[in-house]
């Protein structure tokens, strides 16, 4: 029984979401939705059919929500907008390839850009074929096994195109652990290499896992003073947490069915 129960509350997480969010709407608020992978398949892969299920998924957002780049839901939360409309801006975190192969550019078919927040050795990894490196590094999730990471190339390719490129710690740790100095240079160290593979400035971060307690405070305001805007993903209902230093972000993964993205989106953003 205690083996059945994961797939129990996946079960009844999915009815619960599908049940509240038929029918619902997107709240007129500035959204920003998190995602790692274009399947909820892990070794098995992902391929067109998926692309297909996300596009599909754009194009019923772009009925009721505006597509905007993380750099203008970020100035418009800033600024503290009220919005008429609903506005989505789309992130994703760990640098899958998948990213570059597909999501990229459907989110350019629909007239806007991502935010993708990597992790930069997992990249190098990429380029120098570090099998090794790339197991351990996908290893750390049930959905990543198996997933291939993009290459700087690949990287620097987005950024030509108009996507943003975040950091995402260099090796996906958790930042919530007493070793201070270690988790600096996982922060800090992301910067100047992505600044100088890039020829760009850095100023985004979001930390790994993304729930509040995935960090210490102590490592928030070590974020915050390497760079500019720093991101969760959690609290979606609240713009902002740690007193305004941290941008929030929802959870909601390509290959989620729209009522459930919707359930998310309907709720109001909060400035506090």
């Amino acid at each position: 029984m205690r083996n059945l129960y994961p797939t129990l509350r996946r079960l009844l997480r999915h009815g619960v979401l599908s049940a509240m969010g038929a029918g619902a709407k997107p709240s007129c608020s500035i959204h920003i939705l998190n995602g790692h992978t274009l399947s909820k398949l892990s070794k098995e892969g992902y391929d067109s059919s998926d692309a297909a299920a996300y596009d599909r998924l754009l194009c019923q957002l772009a009925r009721e929500c505006d597509f905007i780049t993380l750099p203008e839901a970020v100035s418009m939360i800033e600024e503290h907008a009220l919005v008429a409309r609903p506005k989505v801006a789309f992130t994703f975190d760990d640098g899958f390839l998948e990213c570059y192969d597909y999501i990229a550019p459907l989110l350019e078919k629909y007239g806007t850009r991502g935010a993708f927040f990597i992790n930069p050795n997992f990249a190098t990894a990429a380029d120098n074929g570090d099998e090794t490196y790339i197991a351990e590094f996908t290893n750390h999730s049930t959905l990543s096994p198996g997933r291939r990471p993009m290459t700087w190339v690949q990287i620097q390719d987005l950024a030509r195109r108009g996507h943003t490129i975040g950091a995402h710690t260099m090796n996906h740790t958790r930042l919530n652990s007493s070793d201070i100095q270690a988790l600096t240079r996982e922060v800090v160290d992301c910067r100047p290499i992505i600044e100088e593979k890039l020829g760009a400035p850095c100023e985004y971060f979001a930390w790994t896992y993304g729930r509040l307690e995935d960090i210490s405070e102590t490592m928030v305001g070590i974020a915050c003073s390497t760079y500019k805007y720093v991101f969760s993903q959690g609290d979606h209902r609240n713009y902002h947490s740690f007193d305004g230093h941290v941008i929030n972000r929802r959870h909601a993964e390509p290959w989620w069915p729209l009522s459930h993205v919707n359930f998310f989106l309907k709720h109001q953003r909060n400035y506090r």
